[in-house]
């Protein structure tokens, strides 16, 4: 026979349940490039909103001042500072560092939401063997390089030090599947190899630093379709709408988050159901 206190379920020992505060991020430090509007603004905002505070990162220094000063206004008890800086470049990422290394110490969360997609200088009827190598580096140096340098320059001592991390990387469903689109090549094929990098990351950098990624679906800030492309795809959407920044947000809190301790090497689709 067992007694009644053998018998009796233990919930104190931490092993079941949510443990209080798993989504907070308390005193904790993000870095959020492509800051400045969309996906990367809505991110910086909601983590501030979960307690850490923020490094937004973007090219234009006018439209990011702006953008962390709303962001400042929404959440004035957290500590909001810009780093006007292009990814894309070395000099750019190693700007970035020295800022968040100077200014906090160390990062605790990085965000990689900035990219390239270079469409703009593809012509529409380009054939698919005729894109220029300049739209492929362009691509590859901000999707790609620039993440990977920016993870190097923040949390290559963590390790050392004993310190822990989480990177969060912003793919695409084009790097998961091809689109129909000729000038998606360049941009679906470096999302391709930011997924397979982050894959790789998360085996070599754990248990210390979590990489995953976040695959978000057609999303505008308006709420609605921004362009033709946009509309099209709607029919493929089984929410029947495009998304909203909002919406990745939660993805993001739960990755950087202890609730999500366990979780690295994988990828969040936020797509309302789209097949890819």
């Amino acid at each position: 026979m067992t007694s009644d206190s053998e018998n009796r379920v233990d919930l104190s020992n931490g092993m079941y349940g949510l443990p209080a505060g798993s989504f907070r991020l308390d005193g904790k430090m993000a870095v959020v490039t492509g800051a400045s509007r969309n996906i990367g603004l809505s991110l910086s905002l909601a983590l501030a909103q979960a307690g850490a505070d923020i490094v937004m990162v973007a090219r234009g220094a006018e439209r990011l001042e702006d953008a962390a000063e709303a962001v400042r206004a929404a959440v004035p008890e957290r500590r909001i500072e810009q780093c006007p800086a292009d990814v894309g470049t070395t000099e750019g990422a190693g700007r970035i560092a020295d800022f968040v290394h100077n200014r906090f110490g160390a990062a605790d969360i990085l965000v990689n939401c900035a990219h390239s997609s270079a469409k703009g200088g593809i012509p529409a009827d380009l054939g698919i063997l005729d894109i220029p190598d300049s739209m492929w580096i362009e691509t590859f140096n901000t999707n790609v390089l620039g993440a990977y340098r920016l993870i190097k320059g923040l949390f290559a001592g963590h390790a050392r030090d004993g310190k822990e991390a989480s990177v969060i990387n912003i793919v695409s469903g084009s790097g998961l599947l091809p689109v129909p689109v000729v000038a998606n090549c360049p941009y679906g094929s470096s999302k391709a190899a930011l997924w397979m990098m982050t894959r790789y990351l998360a085996v070599n950098l754990a248990p210390r630093i979590r990489v995953n990624a976040i695959c978000p679906g057609n999303v505008s800030p308006t709420g609605e379709p921004h362009n033709a492309t946009s509309r099209r795809m709607l029919p493929e959407i089984p929410m029947g709408r495009v998304g909203r920044p909002s919406e990745i947000a939660g993805a993001a809190v739960y990755l950087a988050s202890s609730a999500a301790s366990f979780t690295t090497g994988e990828v969040i689709i936020c797509n309302g159901g789209r097949a890819w």
